[in-house]
């Protein structure tokens, strides 16, 4: 009977331990699949006179770190190509000493034969437990080891404002706000946006896809 017993309670353990950590996969499963979605593009004008699409575009991101401007500028680039459009970098034309202005960014966008530049800045930024020390390997190293409560991770929600002018008139055609929800690091956040900015700019018809 004993050793029926300590049987029983082994398996039982040995279910509250299953049933924990199925409850975790779940809990990383489902965060992962809300990060995976959660970007955002509410586009708020688009000219219903201009029914051409732009090929040639410079990215132009306001921003006072050069750094981080060139890795959202780059950003948007490798998504503007892989949706079939060609673009350029603002940072890489004008360079980080000279100041972002209407007739300097017209004058790299000449220089790089653009017929389009898409401005981006940061309108708003929320941040999650501020607070927090925890890496996102600090998690998963608790997650793996079992530790009760898992780590607190700090994280990012960013607001950019983006428009798009066509350089022959000037005029603004397209502008959208994009939201980047509860990413963990720069990276997340800028990646995220470029690839939402560029794939609303091919559904709105501004580029073409690739054929």
């Amino acid at each position: 009977m004993a050793s029926e017993g300590r049987a029983l309670i082994g398996a039982s353990r040995n279910r509250a331990v299953g049933a924990r950590n199925a409850r975790r996969a779940l809990l990383v499963a489902a965060a992962f699949a809300a990060a995976a979605f959660a970007d955002e593009v509410t586009e708020t004008y688009r000219d219903p006179t201009f029914h051409a699409t732009v090929s040639n575009v410079l990215v132009v991101g306001i921003h006072p770190d050069s750094n981080v401007r060139g890795m959202f500028e780059n950003s948007v680039v490798r998504a503007l190509r892989a949706a079939g459009a060609t673009g350029d970098s603002s940072l890489a034309r004008m360079g980080s000493t000279q100041e972002v202005a209407a007739d300097t960014v017209v004058a790299a966008a000449r220089r790089a034969e653009a017929d389009a530049v898409l401005i981006t800045r940061v309108v708003d930024v929320q941040t999650q437990n501020p607070d927090a020390t925890t890496t996102f390997a600090d998690y998963f190293s608790a997650y793996a080891s079992y530790q009760d409560p898992l780590p607190v991770l700090a994280t990012h929600t960013v607001r950019v404002r983006s428009d798009l002018y066509v350089l022959a008139s000037g005029t603004r055609v397209w502008g959208a706000e994009s939201t980047g929800f509860e990413k963990q690091n720069l990276f997340g956040v800028i990646d995220g946006i470029a690839k939402a900015v560029t794939a609303q700019l091919r559904a709105d018809g501004l580029i073409q896809s690739p054929r």
